[in-house]
């Protein structure tokens, strides 16, 4: 009589369901490593930004100016009644302090405190800006034809499509505030209002606008000395060595995200990461929302 006996399962195969668990071990504790730091990272650039300073010279400037730029801060509130913003701002001693639009939260009607932050900042130096797309949003799909009006009651002067010449010390500045988008810019006006708009020579000459993309597309072929910009969030996340992976307009890996470029005709353009949030997803990955401060000096 013959007796089958059951080979023991070879060393081999059980060294490899050895390795595998281990691997499905360490691959679980590096999601819930990473879920865990994606989550307090995002709590934290809730309540705290980085102040970036940028240093530019012109023959322009006398005296020296001291810009603070305000941009995507989407109700956003630092501090109660954002009096940590508030604080720190009058602590830099801006002469002008800009708006890049994306102050509100298209979908949100609650845009009270942006009104009291405006209100506030005007007491320490004067505030212009540029609508960004979610004010636009507001005001042309949800009827909100009042919004305007309000931020200008509270003390910020809009140029929509307009130039405003202003005295800073000895210094004279040319503000240009242009609205649209990348695909809007010839529809509504864009191109009509920059081809007829003088820039003065002897003044320093900011152009504003809410999307970056216009001034490689539509207005680096203008004249003027600093171009300022926000609305790409900095490109959400940010991948070290390769930067920020993605905008609405230029999709993933955009060349415009933040930071200083430099333009056709030797314009300088910086882009703020912002101050905000419009969405809940994606989160601001190694991405710290960002107060910019422009200094102008003499060379």
């Amino acid at each position: 009589m013959t007796t089958k006996t059951t080979a023991a399962p070879k060393e081999p195969a059980r060294k490899k369901r050895k390795i595998l668990l281990r691997v499905l071990i360490v691959l679980l504790l590096l999601a819930l490593i990473s879920g865990s730091a994606v989550f307090f990272y995002g709590r934290y650039t809730k309540t705290h930004y980085r102040i970036t300073f940028y240093q530019e010279s012109s023959r322009k400037v006398s005296d020296g100016i001291r810009i603070a730029v305000i941009s995507d801060i989407h109700d956003r509130k630092y501090g109660e009644n954002n009096g940590t913003l508030i604080s720190d701002l009058r602590a830099l001693k801006p002469d002008l302090i800009l708006f890049l639009g994306d102050m509100v939260i298209r979908d949100e009607d609650d845009y009270r405190p942006m009104l009291d932050l405006v209100s506030a900042l005007t007491e320490i130096a004067p505030c212009y800006g540029v609508l960004g797309n979610h004010e636009s949003e507001r005001i042309y799909y949800r009827n909100d034809k009042e919004l305007p009006v309000l931020f200008e009651n509270a003390g910020l002067k809009l140029l929509r499509d307009a130039v405003e010449e202003i005295r800073i010390g000895k210094d004279t500045v040319q503000l240009i505030g242009v609205e649209g988008t990348a695909h809007g810019f010839e529809e509504y006006g864009g191109r009509e209002f920059m081809e007829k708009t003088d820039v003065d020579p002897s003044a320093y000459c900011i152009l504003m606008a809410h999307i970056p993309i216009l001034f490689e597309t539509q207005l680096s072929g203008y004249d003027f000395d600093l171009g300022i910009a926000g609305h790409v969030h900095g490109g959400i996340v940010v991948l070290p060595f390769i930067g920020g992976i993605y905008s609405n307009e230029e999709g993933f890996l955009p060349k415009f995200t933040a930071g200083k470029y430099i333009l056709d005709k030797q314009q300088t353009l910086i882009i703020s990461a912002g101050l905000g949030d419009s969405k809940r997803f994606p989160p601001r990955i190694n991405n710290m929302p960002e107060l910019v401060v422009i200094d102008i000096n003499r060379y």
